[in-house]
This record gives structure tokens, sequence and C-alpha cells, in this order.
């Protein structure tokens, strides 16, 4: 997948005149791995946010993004129970916004979902309309949309992840309401795919299907399946740019009722060199993260405090993606041996740090960009959702105050103005180069993951 993949980089970035982001990034490499990865945690509301029980900035099932300016993207739900999508500017300035033909109908939990900005700040995403169907769209740096439909998506088209070249991967939803993995290349055309031996069921038979979570910048897309050998075992699946396709499992993965690799709505996270990293259901219902390198070895691990029980561990369910930044730094979620979920940043040397803002009863990250950051959302007691941004510490924040103010600059620019060295803020590559009680509810769950709602033994 990658065994090329610095040279082909450094000629693309000569076509595109940015050479100079090649030898920024391949220089990397002799960066080392900060002493301190503690984190300087900023919570955010966006204006207009509800402050009611379920309401707030973000939502379960949806997705945080950032890109590398330290622009962010994403959604909140207002006081009337109406879905938008926002835009936090590297300075801390919202943008709300809402894709043609949303329905905004009090109460109807309808609206726009922002999931992906691009470093050139697209975004992609979906719309629910009056029926409650979904819609793909593409909202330019300019604010200008284009809508989409997934060939075949007659139940809904939910775009994930956005890249550079402008390719869209997620899923839609076919007749049977089974996923369908699908990638728009930047003309508006599809490719839709399922993985190998793919079970065909859909939801009414406890059956997901394929979804396509990231797409690098050279056309190969990654994601997760669920087979057809009537347990629904998870497998990681990889789209090259011919169209063939992979499976990968991670070591220690269990082949019962919904176990295996990754899980509905478990983003993998993958970087630029090709190194993957997501989480894994084990023969004892245990979540574990792994890394897989781009040569296809694995790194097996499990985030400190992570509990030990059946639906307990590194990962979850359904629904908590993992980040993997260029510099092998690896974000996601862990669940304690309360149920208690929490964030964490993992270090490419094998270091965790705990990722929890205040006041949080359960915290999710998203995304994390090159430069360290990491964007999630969390609930509080009162069960409203709160943004948040992980800043790297460094030296600088001494006392780890935590501030509630939505303006504060987080952009790299900035961050450099603080004594932090290139070394802190960009650690060394790695291994990465070359149903629980859940504390979010299931009141705002995506309809889809309510219908034939998975149970575990």
């Amino acid at each position: 997948m990658t065994n090329n993949i610095a040279a082909q980089f450094c000629s693309a970035v000569r076509r595109k005149r940015a050479f100079t982001l090649c030898l920024t990034l391949l220089a990397a490499l002799a960066m080392t791995v900060p002493a301190n990865a503690d984190s300087h945690i900023i919570s955010f509301e966006v204006p207009g946010s509800g402050a009611g029980q379920g309401q707030g900035t973000g939502c379960f099932g949806c997705t945080f993004s950032i890109n590398q300016s330290g622009g962010v993207v994403g959604t909140y739900l207002d006081a009337n129970n109406v879905y938008h999508g926002f835009l936090r500017s590297p300075d801390g300035k919202f943008t709300s916004f809402e894709a043609p033909g949303a329905d905004t109908t009090p109460n109807n939990f309808n609206g726009t979902v922002a999931q992906s900005i691009n470093d050139f700040g697209v975004i992609a995403g979906f719309y629910a309309d009056a029926s409650s169907l979904t819609h793909g769209f593409v909202r330019s740096a300019k604010g200008v949309f284009t809508t989409f439909d997934v060939p075949g998506g007659v139940n809904g088209s939910t775009p994930i992840y956005l890249n550079d070249a402008g390719v869209i991967v997620g899923y839609s939803l076919d007749v049977n309401l089974l996923f369908h993995a699908f990638l728009r290349h930047p003309d508006g055309t599809f490719s839709v795919f399922v993985g190998p031996d793919s079970c065909t069921s859909g939801i009414p038979g406890s059956c997901y299907g394929s979804e396509a979570t990231f797409v690098t910048l050279f056309g190969w897309s990654v994601g997760n399946f669920e087979d057809n050998s009537g347990n629904f075992v998870g497998h990681g699946l990889i789209r090259d740019p011919s169209g063939n396709l992979s499976t990968f499992d991670a070591p220690g993965a269990g082949n019962g009722a919904y176990q295996g690799t990754g899980c509905p709505g478990c983003n993998f996270g993958v970087n630029f060199w090709g190194a993957i990293a997501g989480s894994f259901t084990d023969s004892n219902n245990v979540w574990h993260g792994f890394l897989r390198s781009p040569q296809g070895t694995f790194t097996t691990f499990e985030a400190t405090g992570s509990g030990t029980g059946a639906y307990q561990g590194t990962g979850c369910f359904s629904d908590c993606p993992v980040s993997l930044n260029d510099f092998g730094v690896i974000t996601g979620s862990y669940s304690d041996s309360n149920s208690v979920q929490h964030g964490f940043l993992r270090t490419p040397d094998g270091n965790f740090e705990t990722v929890d803002p205040h006041g949080s009863q359960g915290t999710q990250p998203e995304s994390i960009n090159d430069a360290g950051i990491i964007v999630g959302y969390y609930i509080d007691a009162n069960d409203v959702y709160h943004g948040f941004l992980g800043v790297p510490c460094g030296h600088w924040c001494e006392d780890n105050d935590e501030s509630t103010t939505a303006a504060i600059p987080v952009s790299p620019a900035a961050m450099m103005q603080s004594p932090i060295t290139a070394n802190q803020i960009n650690p060394r590559f790695s291994d990465a180069f070359g149903p629980m009680v859940r504390s979010f509810g299931g009141r705002l769950m995506p309809w889809y993951r309510r219908v034939g709602a998975q149970t575990s033994e």
C-alpha cells in the first residue's frame, strides 16, 4: 500500500508547487516524542446550541473533524431539536450553516450534519430532509453547496471523510437497509462496493454491511464490514485505487457474534504513511486498540484505565472513531471498570494520557491533526453535549487550567508563539511510519442504529 508512498507524495506535491511540504513532513522523521504529553483542554459551545437534555454541541454518531490549520467542523443540536453544521475557525470564530433541502422543522430531529473538513476548507456531510432521508453534500470554502445521492442508496447517503483531492467516502443504505461503502470521485462519479463475503440481510436482519471511513491522497480507502458467517463478525477493509479489495484482522479478534475487527461507526484512523489504528473485540467481548503498520504488522494496546470486563476496554460497541496523525499519535476512547467512557491519547512510544474535560460524564475524542490538537465532544451530568479541544501543553499551560472560552486561538501558528518546541508538538514516527450501558444514552442514536438493535449475550 505504501512501499513507494514517500516518492509518490513528493511527486504529488511538486505538481501542486508545494515541495516544501514534502521536505517538512520527511524532515519530521527526525523529531522526537515530547517528554510531557499533557494537554490543555478548551471547552466550547457553538452559539445557538441547546441546553436541554440531549442537546448541545456534538451528538452521538456524529463526527467532528480538524484540519492541519486548526479549522474544526461538527454538528450541534439547538433548543428546537434541529441539527446544524458549524465551522470553528482557528481563531475561535463560529459559522453555522444549513445544507439546502435540510428539514428544520422543530422537534423532527432533522437538519444538517457536518462530518469532515479538508486542508482547503472544503466540508462534507449530510442532511436529512422532511422525510428523514439523508443526502450527501459538499460545501466549498466560499460556502457554495453541492448535494448528491449515492446510486442505489434509496434509504440514504452518509459521507464520512473528505480528502484534499476532493474524494469522499462513506456509506449508503439500499432498499434492504444494507450498508454499502462508497467512494465519490472529484468529478461526481461513484464507486460503490461491499466487503468480500459481506452479510446481505441488512439492518432488519441484524446486519449492517460495509462502510468506507477514510481515503488517502492517492485513492486508497479504508473501512470495515460485517461478514456473512451468521455471527456478523467485523473485518477491516482496504480498497486500492484500481478497485481491488483486501481485508485484515487484528490478532486476538474474536469470531463470535458481533466480535472481530472494527464495529459499525467505529472509523479507523489512517495516516499519510498508510498506518491504520482502530479497535477490535475479543472472544470475551472485551475491546482492545490496535495499530497496523504500513507493512501489515500489528501492535495491540490497552489505554491506561481500561476495564477488562465484557463490553469494557479500549474501544466501544459502535460509533467511537479512532484518529491517527502523521506522527503516530493516536486518540480514541476507552471504557473503564465502571463502564464510564473516557478519551485517551497514545504517543508513538506507547505512553498514554487520559483526555477528560472537567465535568465530563463521557468523553469522545474524534480527530487529531499533525500539530497534536484533538477535537471531540463530551456529555455533562445533565446529558448536555459540549465540544472540546485538547491542545498539547508542553511548558506553557503551567497549571493545566481549563478555559471555557470559545475564542481562544488554537492554530499551530498561535501555539508556536508559546514556548513549545517543534519536537514537542510533532512527535516522531514509530510503528505508525512507513451493548453496554453508555453515558451517551440512546435517544439521539441515529435511527438506523435503533432499527433491529444488536444484542449481546
